[in-house]
């Protein structure tokens, strides 16, 4: 960058910081004062007329405007990224992303701690339902996995559920995931992610176009998840129900020309909803992580060698006992009874009890429910 494009980065950074302000109000103020400096430099007499020209609903941050810019210099602005331990790029910055740029309401400036998503690697948005099934969270992880091994990076919004779950995999397998908040990104939500926000920081980004230290707000969820499907070349949905923000961002990645895959679920379980729908309506259907990567392939021109059938299978069960691989086996993503477990393995209570115990130890079942066990996927 040029001494003046750092210079114009610094004022960039002041405006995006401003309390209150959107994307609409930044477009109608670069439109015209044409430059974020000359904003800065404009006198109070200027925005006053500015005002004037506005309706009564653009006057509310006009005046929120005017006393930010009375209070808050690009010196302090600066200062206070800095203290919040933030980077922030301009969409006119090198580093801004490219996906972000071809987007009609993409934002002026990123917020964000940790790195930038990698230009060079594919991205694959993995998000739904918040209060997510059993099956649903170990569909997360299975994908998270699968996806992190084939090198994508994984996209999504850290909120509690499939979002985090899949990211949490993902990380786990040596991947790289970036979170795009509805809050500052300096701030964490929710809070029980608290620990995969500071893996994020090291193993990927929290990414956001909300100034620091900004709360959740309920409004801007909806807003984040155009830069969810933005940042990402397609999009899959675990769980959802009929009326979610799942949803809304898989018609936001319709839109901007993003396939859209789905988890299928049973036609009664109200979670699956969604997905059943999206899948009726033509989006692609994950059968296995296999077959989505290959889907995922085929479709974004990537060549890949695919794990032989016989290589998977025996890096889950290499370091099990016989009565352990029996008991795997039985096991699958829907809770059964240790009676059931026993019978479809084979195997009497005792057996099958401390076989259910060692798989336990090595994250390989878990008990959902008194007497209830279903499948992990370590």
């Amino acid at each position: 960058m040029t001494d003046t494009e750092r210079n114009m980065e610094r004022y960039w950074l002041w405006l995006c910081s401003c309390p209150g302000l959107y994307r609409p109000q930044i477009a109608g103020l670069i439109g015209f004062f044409h430059d974020p400096k000359q904003l800065y430099d404009a006198q109070t007499r200027e925005l006053i007329r500015w005002k004037k020209l506005a309706d009564d609903e653009t006057t509310k941050w006009v005046n929120s405007l005017i006393n930010y810019k009375d209070t808050v210099s690009a010196v302090e602005a600066e200062e206070k990224l800095a203290s919040r331990k933030l980077h922030f790029v301009s969409r006119q910055h090198p580093r801004f992303p490219q996906k972000l740029l071809n987007l009609p309401d993409g934002p002026y400036g990123l917020f964000f701690r940790g790195q930038l998503p990698d230009p060079e690697k594919p991205s694959v948005a993995v998000i739904g339902a918040r209060r997510c099934s059993n099956y649903g969270q170990q569909m997360a992880v299975v994908l998270g996995k699968a996806l992190a091994a084939e090198g994508y990076q994984i996209i999504s919004g850290m909120a509690a559920g499939i979002d985090g779950v899949a990211q949490s995999a993902c990380l786990s397998a040596g991947g790289l995931s970036y979170a795009v908040m509805g809050n500052g990104a300096d701030v964490c939500y929710p809070q029980e992610n608290e620990g995969l926000y500071d893996r994020l920081e090291q193993g990927g980004g929290i990414l956001s176009e909300f100034p620091p230290m900004t709360p959740p707000l309920r409004p801007h969820f909806p807003l984040r998840n155009r830069l969810i499907s933005g940042l990402s070349d397609a999009v899959i949905v675990v769980e959802a129900r009929a009326q979610s923000g799942s949803l809304i961002t898989a018609d936001l990645a319709l839109d901007q020309g993003k396939d859209v895959y789905a988890v299928p679920g049973r036609f009664n379980d109200l979670l699956s909803y969604g997905c059943n729908r999206l899948i009726e309506q033509g989006a692609g259907i994950v059968l296995s992580s296999e077959s989505l990567l290959e889907n995922l392939a085929s479709s974004l021109n990537l060549k890949r060698i695919p794990p032989r059938e016989e290589d998977v299978v025996r890096s889950i069960t290499e370091h099990m006992e016989d009565d352990e691989k029996k008991v795997y086996s039985a096991l699958n993503f829907d809770a059964k009874s240790l009676d059931e477990i026993a019978s479809d393995a084979g195997l009497t209570l005792l057996q099958s009890m401390r076989a259910i115990l060692n798989l336990q130890l090595k994250n390989l079942a878990a008990e959902v429910s008194k007497n209830q066990y279903i499948r992990k996927i370590a």
